[in-house]
């Protein structure tokens, strides 16, 4: 799926699922939910989405449309890694924290309810994260002239992905942006360790 290609009254039911999803959560979402708060006919949201779990997957997708590109802009604006990651980071913040787009983090709040380890919807997720990682690799390899020889750039992008894990979960649970941008801080004090004076 990608957003280009979508209807508008797909996107539009996507839009309506993410909210409800970040709302109530997934478990304790319906397609009924869904349907009320379109104010669509059932048969509408049945007719494009077989299950709640093809639904939110999309709306996961979609999600990540949207909003991922302001998460990876960073890389796009700095070619030095710790400019890039840092600002990467307070993106992210500024997304997860921004209380007029949600009441919490979609992707962390799915990840915690859904046991089920081979489901479509972790797969998707794990997909997704996968992603980040692979972008943070990309661009401190690019900048491996800037770090020290024998840095572990690949578990160096996994720390950053947990950190930015971490930022959606505190965020969920109530952290305010100044205090999650000073996580941010700190956790650029791990990258520095590795740059060459």
């Amino acid at each position: 799926m990608h957003v280009e290609t979508i209807s508008p009254d797909i996107e539009a039911m996507l839009e309506a699922s993410v909210k409800m999803f970040w709302k109530r959560g997934y478990e304790s979402t319906s397609l009924d939910d869904v349907v009320d708060a379109m104010g669509v006919p059932q048969e509408f949201v049945e007719g494009a989405f077989s299950n709640k779990e093809e639904l939110y997957a999309a709306a996961t997708r979609w999600y990540l449309q949207n909003y991922g590109r302001r998460l990876l802009s960073g890389f796009a604006m700095h070619s030095n890694c710790c400019d890039a990651i840092r600002v990467a980071l307070y993106e992210c913040v500024d997304v997860l924290c921004d209380k007029t787009e949600s009441d919490g983090c979609l992707l962390s709040s799915g990840l915690l309810e859904i046991s089920t380890q081979d489901s479509i919807l972790t797969r998707e997720i794990t997909d997704l994260r996968n992603t980040m990682v692979a972008a943070i690799t990309r661009k401190l390899t690019d900048c491996k002239e800037s770090l020290k020889a024998g840095t572990d750039i690949e578990t160096l992008a996994r720390f950053y992905a947990a950190t930015l894990q971490g930022l959606a979960s505190q965020c969920k649970d109530g952290a305010k942006k100044e205090q999650l941008y000073r996580v941010v801080d700190m956790s650029m004090k791990v990258l520095d360790s590795y740059r060459i004076n």
